[in-house]
């Protein structure tokens, strides 16, 4: 239920996946965490899906494909959004 992760600082999200879009009480729950203002990380499939590009494109999202190549990069950028007060 969103209640318990509204209550945290950091809502992690591990995995928006083909199997949890089944689940409509899934879905409104991660459209109401990240509406809520509060700090979500998450992962999301890459595959095309109605649902999943919306929260893509969410204004609160802010997508990042992490490569081989940007792997270090991206920790390094995640490291400091985490240590951001």
């Amino acid at each position: 239920r969103p209640e318990f992760a509204l209550q945290c600082d950091l809502v992690v999200v591990d995995e928006i996946g083909k199997m949890e879009l089944f689940s409509a009480d899934f879905r409104e729950a991660v459209l109401e965490i990240i509406g809520s203002g509060k700090r979500v990380l998450g992962t999301i499939m890459l595959v095309s899906n109605p649902w999943a590009d919306a929260i893509k494109r969410h204004p609160q999202v802010n997508l990042v494909e992490v490569t081989r190549t940007n792997y270090n990069r991206v920790l390094d950028d995640l490291r400091h959004w985490l240590e951001e007060d």
